[in-house]
This record gives C-alpha cells, structure tokens and sequence, in this order.
C-alpha cells in the first residue's frame, strides 16, 4: 500500500505565509518565533544538561565515530535517545508545516546535533555552503557536501535538499555571536570567494555576512546551500542550539541512519521520518524491507547480549 502523504503537516497546520514564502526564497533562511514554548525550553535544557561532559561542544548524529562497530551505521547515536521533547522534535507541529512546503511530502530527518557557544569556545567563524548545489570543489565541509545541498524555485513551488531547523533554548544578544549567513548565497552561480570563508573574530567578518538575531525558543529555518557557520563568541552565558536536519526521502547526508525500534513509542509519522533514504519514501515495499533489517539488528544484539557458552 502506498502512503504518499505520510509527511503532510497535522490539518491545523497553518503553513507559510506569502511573506515568509518571499523572504525564504529572498535570503535562503526565516526566523519562525516562539517554535518552542517555555515547558519545552526547560525539557531540553534539563535532559541538555543531564547528559553533558564538561567541555563538551557537540553531540548527536552529526559527526558519528560509530562507538558500537560498524552496526552503529544503522543506530547512531542521537538526541533522540534523550528521550521528551527531543522526541517531539522529530515532527513538532510548530515546524511541520515549513517543511512540508520547502520540501514536499515523505521528507526525513537525516540527522541532528546540539551545538554549544560560549567563552571558552569561541571558534573561528567557518562559512560553508552557498551556490546553485554545493560551496563548490574547495568547500570547508568538503568538495564532495553539494549534490544534496540544492536549492530553487519552479511552478510555484520550493525545492530543497538539506533543510536545516535550529532550535535556539538561549537568547542571543546583539554582539554576542551566533548564527550568520550570506543572506541570497543559495542562489548564487560562483564558489565563496576564499578570504571570506574563515574569521578569527568578528571584526574580521566579511561585510555580507549576517548575523541572524533570534530569542529563547525560536526556530531558524535555512536550506544549507545558503552559505552560513557561526559567529564567533564574544559575549557572556552561551548559545546552546539544537539542530534537525531534514531531505526528501531520496537525499541523503549522513553515513548512518536511524533505527526506530531505539527510541520508545513513537508515532508512524515519527517512524516514516527516520526512514533511511530511498526514491520509493515511505512506501509499503521500503517500510517492509526496513523493518527487516531492523529485526535482524535486534536478533544480532540479543545474541551478542548472551553470555558466551563454555568450551
């Protein structure tokens, strides 16, 4: 059976207003205010703390080290197994309608991340991204980051590759850094010229880059072939910004995918968006050949998990 519409946003779902359809197609990013609300805010910032190591700048599936041996490519590490509202992030009904119209129906999520700005680290601005499909071949995320990093506009309707939602659970101040893009870039037909591309700090920031103010649950919203990075950090407290990253269903970013059987209940629009890549969605003929390789996964740990038999 097919399940065409298995991403369509709840039917409350208001969707993007003609504004906000002209100023993401005009600067490649929007700002959607108050995405979280404050119970929501204090959920992940406790379940945030409760796992974090002192130091620690980044966790999720961004960068995965595949910890458990290469079965780990099917059950990244995530924010998801925070469990809460980090669960709720998959689908939050607040973000689920601009996706549905700059991506379309049977989107997934590819992968997600926290990141985490403050005195003591301060890192370079490294702006990457921008460009009809890629940053181009000298690209800092790496030459290869462009076939799904895709954006236009054809018939009244948007097309992107990586989308990219950052959940802001702090207030940024003017000057104090955070996230920052060349408004446009995703547009645009030339590679980023090399001396913008790297800033020590923010007095060396090019004259094109932006730096997109936000408060305590907002939501940026920005298709990753608009260049962007992070300003450096100059200010007191910190930005900690969780970050989900959605594709159609046959795009892909990430080496690993999620397994659904790992994270609790979850809703079937919740399981169809951590579907692995493939052109069918999700479909009957997909869902059935991934649920198997999820049983298996669950028959190879349960027998790993068994004490060895002597002699």
């Amino acid at each position: 059976m097919d399940r065409p519409g298995i991403n369509e946003p709840p039917e409350d779902g208001e969707g993007m207003t003609e504004v906000e359809k002209y100023l993401f197609d005009l600067r490649g990013y929007l700002v959607v205010k108050n995405a979280l609300t404050p119970t929501q805010i204090a959920d992940l910032s406790e379940r945030l703390e409760k796992h974090r190591t002192e130091g620690q700048r980044l966790s999720g599936s961004d960068r995965p080290r595949y910890p458990g041996g290469e079965s780990a490519a099917f059950s990244a590490k995530s924010l998801i197994e925070w469990g809460g509202t980090y669960v709720d992030l998959i689908d939050l009904p607040a973000i689920a309608p601009y996706l549905q119209t700059l991506i379309g129906t049977n989107y997934r999520l590819d992968h997600d991340y926290i990141k985490i700005d403050n005195a003591a680290h301060a890192a370079k601005l490294f702006l990457h991204g921008g460009g009809q499909g890629a940053g181009g071949a000298t690209d800092l995320v790496g030459p290869t980051d462009g076939g799904q990093c895709y954006y236009r506009y054809s018939n009244g309707k948007f097309y992107n590759g990586l989308v990219a939602v950052g959940f802001e659970l702090d207030t940024v101040p003017p000057g104090a850094g955070g996230f920052a893009c060349v408004p446009g870039s995703h547009k645009v037909n030339f590679q980023l010229p090399a001396d913008w591309k790297i800033s020590e700090t923010q007095d060396d920031l090019p004259e094109c880059v932006h730096r997109v103010e936000a408060e305590a649950g907002d939501a940026i919203i920005f298709t990753e072939a608009c260049a962007h990075g992070t300003v450096p950090w100059e200010g007191d407290g910190e930005r900690r910004t969780i970050f989900y990253k959605y594709c159609p269903h046959a795009v892909a970013w990430s080496p690993c995918y999620y397994n659904a059987d790992g994270y609790g209940k979850l809703s079937e629009r919740q399981r169809g968006m951590l579907m692995p890549p493939s052109a069918f969605g999700y479909h009957e003929y997909s869902r059935k050949a991934w649920e198997k390789v999820q049983t298996d996964q669950a028959e190879l740990g349960r027998r790993h998990s068994e004490p060895a038999k002597p002699g």
